[in-house]
């Protein structure tokens, strides 16, 4: 088994389980996995991941896991801070609530009460009300929410949105993750309306700010292993963080990504700078856990980010860079302001 960085042992002393799901196959097939974990039965799961006061830098230590039944609506717009690729039809669904990692740029801190992780067992209601929608081109991104890759083990979410993509013509997914966890859908063929998006950082930035994710060097290796099995890959360096150090870690950040695989073989490189709501942004200042929540953003309409000018600095040396390898019409700058 493989999450990533994570054994079944680590993760999840308690799981919390809705009375209407603990008969359901996909809960009795996830606790089997935590037989040592304490089951305790709740009404739903909103008494637990939505109770006040709770401390999100303690449970980060020690995160536990929810089972519960999503009820409508099962389909999100996609976020106006997200690429949505030109299509009509653009939404993300909230299979996870929570991540299992614990990256402090991620507005996720910002959004939940809890660090604890909701996995939704009722799959096929959010297949139900996807197809309505395919009758056009339609792109799902079912990694908004969590990193579904990286928990691939527990419930083989991304394994059952792949298979049932693969049935339906008009339906794209993006994958996202930062797991180094290929190897969990290795056994699936390629498909071209499925974009594997991994987002890389510098190992510096990993070290100081995305906890209990893989290494640059695993995640490389990981994406040589899809790319080699004729998966679409998308890089993602995204959020690209400005500080001090940019010039000497985010341009040659291109360098070693290009070492380590062939370029003529990568769908697309994406390049977007932070931003964030300013709502989320203050919630994350309360937790005091990074000083990434204190650098001196510009704020509109309730969105914090670096600024028009600062933004288009830092994404100009980026493109310029990955031009040395890539074509521009396979990169994507992702701007909030024009």
């Amino acid at each position: 088994m493989n999450l990533s960085k994570f054994s079944h042992a680590e993760l999840f002393s308690h799981l919390y389980i809705e009375e209407e799901v603990k008969d359901m196959p996909l809960t009795k097939e996830i606790a089997k996995k935590f037989s040592k974990s304490k089951i305790i039965l709740i009404k739903h799961y909103k008494d637990i991941f939505n109770r006040p006061n709770q401390d999100f830098g303690v449970q980060c230590k020690s995160k536990n896991l929810i089972l519960a039944k999503k009820d409508a609506p099962f389909l999100y717009k996609g976020s106006f801070y997200s690429d949505g690729f030109e299509f009509e039809n653009f939404f993300y669904t909230p299979l996870v609530l929570g991540c299992l990692y614990d990256c402090q740029y991620c507005y996720l801190s910002g959004m939940y009460n809890s660090a604890n992780s909701v996995l939704f067992v009722n799959t096929q209601d959010f297949f139900q009300a996807l197809s309505p929608f395919l009758d056009k081109p339609t792109l799902v991104a079912i990694s908004y929410d969590t990193d579904t890759l990286a928990i691939e083990s527990l419930a083989s979410l991304t394994k059952q949105w792949i298979i049932y993509a693969k049935n339906q013509p008009n339906l794209h997914l993006e994958v996202r993750t930062k797991s180094a966890n290929f190897n969990a859908i290795k056994s699936l063929a390629s498909s071209d309306s499925i974009v594997l998006a991994w987002t890389l950082s510098p190992q510096q930035t990993i070290d100081l700010y995305e906890h209990k994710t893989p290494s640059l060097k695993s995640r490389l290796n990981s994406i040589k292993q899809a790319i080699d099995s004729n998966w679409q890959v998308r890089i993602c360096i995204d959020p690209i963080i400005y500080n001090k150090d940019f010039y000497s870690l985010y341009p040659p950040l291109i360098d070693e990504i290009f070492d380590a695989i062939d370029a003529d073989k990568l769908f697309e490189l994406t390049l977007g700078s932070f931003r964030m709501s300013s709502t989320h942004l203050k919630n994350i200042k309360k937790l005091k856990r990074s000083d990434l929540a204190f650098y001196p953003y510009d704020v509109n309409n309730n969105i914090v980010s670096y600024g028009k000018t600062k933004e288009q600095h830092i994404l100009n040396i980026m493109l310029q860079k990955a031009m040395q390898y890539l074509p521009k019409s396979r990169i994507r700058t992702w701007q909030l302001q024009s």
